[in-house]
């Protein structure tokens, strides 16, 4: 099991989701591609997407707003993850 790092936007952004009720869906999609990403990173659901700069990017669809979490290994932690961003899915 992966420990989870947040940059600190995306972990502003996961504070947000947590407190609004108006956001709940959306928090629920988002917690779930986390338990997802801590429970095996290494996994082939929370790396569908890599992009050139190295990280890997999982959406959290739902029905009110998909949000992207671009990850990647922790550069100094092995076996644990650096979140970078954690925000609406605008690119496809």
């Amino acid at each position: 099991m992966a420990d989870l790092y947040f940059d600190e936007e995306p972990e502003r952004q996961l504070t947000r989701l947590e407190m609004d009720a108006n956001l709940e869906t959306v928090f629920r999609a988002v917690d779930e591609k986390l338990d997802l990403l801590e429970a095996g990173p290494n996994s082939s659901a929370v790396r569908p997407r890599r992009f050139t700069n190295g990280l890997w990017c999982v959406i959290a669809y739902n029905a009110d707003e998909d949000r992207a979490i671009l990850w990647e290994p922790h550069p100094g932690l092995p076996g644990d993850v650096a979140v970078r961003y954690l925000g609406p899915a605008t690119f496809r």
